[in-house]
Parts: structure tokens; sequence; C-alpha cells
């Protein structure tokens, strides 16, 4: 991965700088949609956005945004799979997704039981039959699917372990978070959620002042050094845990980190980054 910092001298907008480093207009566009470009600290989804003299523009150049990958199958036993999602692909809806791609390689009906963000990795629940699908949906009902989150967080919380119990969408939501790993700035924090609401780690993170490194919905407030170089939304989907609705047994399943994460926590750990300046 490379991280790159642009120094502006001169008006021009945000898609015409970015591609003097990706050599291609439509790369720079990509990155600035998926919100991977910061702009004087601050997330920036505006390709088009005029930028000022003095601007600072910051991104890390993340070649996975631009691959095609195939997800990794990590598990699969009498019609249920845990599958390896990569970032970068929607779990089930828009293309290409998740399920359309295990349907094609597996060539058989695949339904994706539960969702991820499309930048969010690792692992998820897939079945062979509209059968499994509504057995698991009744599992996650009564809290049964196990799930265990990594993510990284811009600020180091002053506690060890903290509950987040706060509505969202009118319904119950609970995140149970752990601090795993701390760094000079910020932390390697589990998260578990019983509850399992639209964007709920990103969400209650964000309200509680923790956001996530690479968010940029749910915090508009600019991120210090060095998370203006986040890869992605940095979380992932490190476990699941249930009983498989047909054989009754047990089933834990793990997803290794992916390379870009492992990468940005390496360079945390030595909170060494080298930085690429282009002067424009």
């Amino acid at each position: 991965m490379e991280y790159w910092r642009l120094n502006i001298n001169k008006e021009c907008k945000l898609a015409d700088a970015v591609a003097e480093v990706t050599n291609s207009k439509r790369q720079a566009k990509r990155l600035i949609d998926e919100g991977l470009v910061s702009v004087n600290g601050v997330r920036e989804l505006r390709y088009r956005r005029l930028l000022r003299k003095g601007s600072i523009v910051e991104f890390c150049l993340n070649p996975r945004l631009f691959k095609t990958e195939r997800p990794q199958l990590l598990y699969r036993e009498e019609g249920v799979l845990v599958v390896n999602k990569p970032p970068f692909i929607n779990s089930n809806l828009d293309r290409p997704n998740l399920e359309e791609v295990l349907r094609k390689s597996l060539r058989k009906e695949i339904f994706v039981v539960h969702r991820l963000d499309k930048q969010t990795s690792g692992a998820i629940l897939a079945v062979e039959s509209k059968e499994l699908f509504e057995k698991f949906k009744e599992l996650f009902k009564k809290r049964e699917v196990k799930k265990e989150y990594l993510t990284v967080v811009t600020t180091s919380p002053n506690w060890k372990k903290r509950r987040i119990e706060k509505r969202l969408d009118g319904k119950e939501a609970i995140t149970d978070l752990t601090v795993v790993e701390r760094f000079k700035r910020g932390a390697l924090l589990r998260a578990e959620i019983p509850t399992g609401r639209k964007h709920q780690i990103r969400r209650h993170l964000s309200l509680t002042g923790l956001p996530i490194a690479g968010e940029f919905t749910y915090w508009k407030r600019a991120f210090p050094f060095p998370y203006t170089f986040s890869p992605r939304i940095l979380l992932h989907s490190r476990s699941l845990e249930f009983n498989h609705p047909v054989t009754g047994k047990k089933v834990k399943v793990e997803a290794p980190l992916p390379e870009d994460f492992q990468l940005f926590l390496n360079d945390l750990r030595k909170f060494n980054f080298k930085v690429n300046e282009l002067a424009l």
C-alpha cells in the first residue's frame, strides 16, 4: 500500500489532483466515491470539489480497490457455508455482489444469510436452500449466532471493556467492546453484537466519540494523523459461532485478517508511515 499527501498550490478539482497519482481519472473517482480520500483531515466524497491553495489531500492507494477478488471458502457442510468476504464487494445487493459470485463459482443456488457492509471483510454465512435460510433467520432472531468483529478506532479509550446500549432506528441495539491492543494513537477493539442493526458497530462507535478508522458516513469531523491514510473502513468479521441446523454440531469459524488491514496495523504498531508527498 502507498500513503500519499498532496500539497495543493493552485485551485483545482479533487479528482484531477488525485489522478496525478493514479494516472487515471476513473481510479481517482473510485477512490473518492469509496470515501478513501481526505481533504484537510475530513473524508471527502465530492470528486468535483474545488480545492483551494493550501489544501492538503491525503489517501491510501489500496490496490485491493481495483482488483476482482474471489471469496475464500472457510467452511462447508450439509448446505451451510462460511465465506471470507473480501472488502469492496456488496453482500447481496447491487452488482457485483458476493451472492452472485458464489452462485457462479459453485454453480448452485446460494443465499447469503446476513449482510456485511461493502468495505467490511471477513466471515459471512451463506446457505444452499431457502429452507436453511429460514432456519438461520430464526437462529439470528433468537440470538443464537455469535458474531465477533475486530476494528481499529482512532482514539484509545480510557476503559478495557464497555457495553454500548443505544437504540438505533427505534430498535434495541447492543455492542460489547473489549480493548485488544493500544497504539500510540488509537486502539484495536473486539466487538460482539447480540443484535444486528444496520451499520451497528460503525454507528455506536461514532456516537460515543470513537469513530472507526476510515469511517465517512457517521463521522464528519477531521481525523488525526495517521488515520487520513486508512485504506478503508477497518472493520473485520473475525468469527461466527452457531449450532449447525442439520447436524446439530457446534461450529466456530474464524476468518484471517486481510492484508490491507494487517499492513495498516503493523504500521500503527511501529508508528512508521512512509508518506509520499507531491506538490501540485
